[in-house]
C-alpha cells in the first residue's frame, strides 16, 4: 500500500485508530486544499503529490512559505488547535494522498499522548522549514534557491523528472517568469538540468547539491524529525 512517512512512523496503536478514517484520493495539479481565513474540513497526507503553502499579498503577489510532501501533511496541527486555515494551500504536483475528516482526526489526536507528540514533531519541523525558507529568500541567490527547491522536490517524488511549469516556479521562488527562464537556462547550459514544456529533468545530482545553498540540508534534516519512529 502506498505510504505517507508521517503515517508510517506512528505508534502502531495510533496508526490503527487513524487508518479506518483514511481514504486515498487523487489530487489534481492547481487544486485548492485550503484558503486563507477559511475553515478546514479535512486532513491531507500526500503520498506522491506535493502541496504548496502560499502567502498572498494585498496586491495579488504570491510567494511560497513551505511545501508539504510524503513526509508530512496538512491539517495535523489544526487537529489540536483552531480548524481555521490562515494560509492558501494548493496542489503543486498532482498525485495521490490520504484524506480524513478533520473533526474525527481531532478527536483521536486529543485522546492519544503519543499522537500529540507526533503532531508536535510535525510542528517543529514546519517551523524550521518556514524559518529556513525565509532566511533563504533573503540571503541566497536565485540559482542556489532553485537548486535547493529542485532537490527537495526530487526527494519527495522519488524521481528525477519533475512536472513544473514556469508559473509554479515563479510562485515558489518569488520572482518573475522571465527571471525563472534565465536562471533555468543557465543551469541547463551547465548540464545540471534539462528544461522544456513544463518538465525539469535533473541531470547532475552532485552538481545540483554543490550549487544549492545550505538550506537544503537543514530542511532535509527537519523533515526527518517527523519520521522518527513513535513506536519505540
Amino acid at each position: 500500500m502506498p505510504s505517507n512517512q508521517f503515517l508510517a512512523a506512528l505508534h502502531p496503536e495510533d496508526a490503527a485508530k487513524l487508518t479506518p478514517l483514511l481514504r486515498i484520493v487523487h489530487l489534481e495539479r492547481d487544486g485548492q486544499i485550503a484558503e486563507e481565513h477559511s475553515p478546514l474540513d479535512r486532513m491531507v497526507l500526500p503520498i506522491d503529490s506535493i502541496l504548496s503553502v502560499i502567502t498572498v499579498m494585498k496586491d495579488g503577489r504570491q510567494v511560497e512559505s513551505r511545501t508539504i510532501g510524503c513526509e508530512s501533511g496538512y491539517g495535523l496541527l489544526h487537529a489540536l488547535g483552531s480548524p481555521i486555515s490562515f494560509e492558501r494551500v494548493i496542489v503543486q504536483i498532482g498525485g495521490e494522498a490520504y484524506t480524513a475528516p478533520l473533526s474525527s482526526v481531532s478527536k483521536i489526536v486529543r485522546e492519544s499522548p503519543t499522537l500529540v507528540e507526533a503532531v508536535a514533531r510535525y510542528s517543529q519541523a514546519t517551523l524550521i522549514q518556514s524559518a529556513q525558507s525565509t532566511a533563504c529568500m533573503a540571503l541566497h541567490t536565485l540559482e542556489q534557491r532553485m537548486c535547493r527547491w529542485l532537490l527537495m522536490t526530487e526527494s519527495r517524488l522519488g524521481r528525477d523528472v519533475l512536472p513544473l511549469t514556469q508559473e509554479h516556479l515563479s510562485i515558489m521562488l518569488g520572482v518573475q517568469r522571465t527571471t525563472i527562464t534565465a536562471t533555468a537556462g543557465a543551469l541547463q547550459e551547465r548540464g545540471l538540468i534539462a528544461y522544456s514544456r513544463g518538465k525539469v529533468r535533473l541531470l547532475d545530482h552532485p552538481g545540483l547539491e554543490r550549487t544549492a545553498c545550505e538550506c537544503h540540508a537543514t530542511i532535509d534534516w527537519a523533515a526527518k524529525i517527523m519520521t522518527l519512529s513513535q513506536g519505540g
